[in-house]
């Protein structure tokens, strides 16, 4: 007998389908091992990490040790990154103690063929990975149970908490609603030629209506004669497939979930059997399976809608072995209307990436009125032509007829306006924007995004209005208080420099405790790592 050890009850479920007999397969719920909850955990001096067992686990795992003492081979199937690999590690550093063989068996998809290849390659424990995960987990540790008493007692508030990725994110809001509260808005005006079946625009902005006074004068009984027209198309090109805060955007932008909804629904369908593994900043695709999916499109849509498999840059701490998100089948149907819907925006995502560009017509009419050449009015308009992705994936392209024109046509407008406009303040974060944001800035990592989200709001320092993050009272003290305090901790080129740091560990390059101290002692530093005041 081969034990089968994952994480969870619905991963272990779907996998004994594939595996058959000969395998029993195990879940253990995941992390057996963690921190103490009551208490540092961390040695300061070595830096040691104290993991204890978490409360129940032992007991599950005592059921697990005595499956592995009555099999001939242990393979552990814990997810495809660092904190899989951790889980993997504790099982590992527990179970050799029976002296049977312990091997990882690594797989992106449950599929019966990746599940396959899983078992017939093995390898063992990737320690970098794990002293990634131990790093993460001790920093972050030492900086939420050092710093946050201090934050509670200049405050004077009990509760309050200091993370390392949760700060800057907090500092993006109230920074962004701070924007908001000091913008006053402006009004502007343009002059408009309105015409039977298109507008025209004077290509002056007026700040004062009687500034705009003397050329309405000027054109209001004038005839208008087109002196250019000009069509160009324009390619629209396929967007990339998922990958995780891609994905968290577009889902609670198109179906208004919260990012960590969509990520409990994504790690769902993952362990279902129904996409690949969620947490991931690849955009690459499965060669096999891009073919399969273009072939699909060719017979379903015909040749006009077919690409091709594209090559994409991937940025420097991507793991060469993921994948970006996608179905491992077309055919699918998720229990849940909401899995399935979302199950349903990765597959048209899947399908836009592969198929072809989507092609618009844009138009530019310039015309002027007859006695006054030296004013232009523009009129501009774009149709789709084509498609291509976005039948896949729906697009609005803000299209815009213009009639038939000529040039030396000559026209009269039915009315010359005047277009009052206001200029907007920036706009609030979603949910979805702030993941863009972090990422654009190098901050957090596709498995940390979600949880950021969800303790700002937990914590109250954040409320969402209408979708969009509004920082609370609380939360506009806790940030001021924090880069009062510790203002490495909340600079952004700092936060990014330690997800650097940080990923130089999982790739074997730095050692981990060393790092941790590093940065653990210039969060604590007061002197400014990038002077960006709040």
């Amino acid at each position: 007998m081969i034990l089968f050890i994952v994480e969870s009850f619905t991963k272990a479920k779907t996998m004994s389908k594939y595996l058959g007999k000969g395998y029993v397969v195990r879940a253990v719920g995941g992390h057996i091992k963690d921190l103490p909850e009551d208490e540092l955990g961390v040695d300061l001096e070595t830096l040691t990490p104290s993991f204890v067992w978490k409360r129940g686990k032992k007991k599950l795992f005592e059921k697990i040790k005595r499956d592995c003492m009555n099999s001939k081979l242990v393979l552990l199937g814990t997810d495809p990154d660092r904190e899989g690999e951790a889980i993997s590690y504790f099982l590992w550093e527990e179970l050799k103690k029976t002296k049977k063989p312990i091997q990882r068996a690594v797989f992106y998809e449950i599929t019966k063929e990746s599940i396959k290849k899983a078992v017939e390659d093995p390898r063992s424990i990737n320690l970098s990975l794990v002293k990634a995960q131990f790093a993460r987990r001790v920093l972050d540790r030492l900086i939420g149970y050092l710093l946050s008493p201090e934050l509670q007692r200049a405050l004077k508030v009990k509760g309050l908490s200091v993370g390392r990725v949760q700060s800057p994110a907090l500092r993006l809001i109230v920074e962004r609603e701070r924007e908001i509260q000091a913008f006053k808005r402006k009004k502007y005006y343009y002059i408009k030629a309105v015409f039977e079946d298109f507008q025209a625009y004077l290509g002056i902005r007026f700040e004062k209506p009687e500034n705009a006074k003397p050329y309405i004068e000027k054109v209001k009984n004038a005839f208008f004669e087109v002196v250019e027209v000009k069509d160009w198309k324009e390619e629209v090109p396929a967007p990339k497939p998922f990958n995780t805060p891609e994905l968290q955007r577009s889902a609670n932008e198109r179906l208004k979930m919260s990012v960590d909804m969509v990520m409990k629904l994504a790690q769902e369908l993952y362990e279902e059997g129904y996409i690949t593994y969620p947490r991931t900043d690849a955009h690459r695709m499965n060669q096999e399976k891009a073919k399969e999916f273009l072939n699909w499109i060719r017979k379903h849509y015909g040749e006009e809608y077919v690409g091709g498999i594209r090559k994409f840059r991937e940025k420097a701490h991507v793991q060469s072995a993921h994948e970006c998100i996608r179905p491992t089948n077309l055919y699918a149907k998720p229990e849940g209307k909401e899995k399935l819907l979302l199950y349903q925006l990765i597959v048209g995502r899947t399908l836009a990436s592969l198929s072809t560009p989507a092609v618009l017509e844009n138009k530019r009419v310039v015309l002027v009125p007859i006695g006054q050449e030296g004013l232009e009015f523009t009129a501009k308009g774009r149709v789709l032509l084509f498609d291509g992705w976005s039948v896949f994936y729906p697009h609005n392209f803000e299209q815009v007829r213009l009639p038939e024109l000529s040039k030396g046509q000559v026209l009269k407008p039915k009315e010359i306006a005047l277009e009052e406009r206001r200029t907007e303040p920036p706009k609030r974060y979603t949910e979805g924007t702030l993941v863009k944001k972090l990422e654009d800035l190098g901050i957090g990592r596709p498995s940390t995004y979600a949880t950021i989200v969800k303790t700002l709001k937990e914590r109250g320092y954040v409320v969402v209005e209408r979708g969009e993050l509004k920082p609370t009272e609380l939360g506009f003290l806790v940030a001021d208080a924090l880069f009062e305090q510790f203002p490495n901790l909340v600079d952004y080129g700092y936060t990014a420099e330690m997800e650097r740091l940080l990923d130089l560990i999982e790739e074997g390059k730095k050692d981990w405790k060393e790092t941790v101290r590093q940065l653990f002692e210039k969060v604590k530093d007061e002197t400014l790592y990038q002077d960006r005041p709040l």
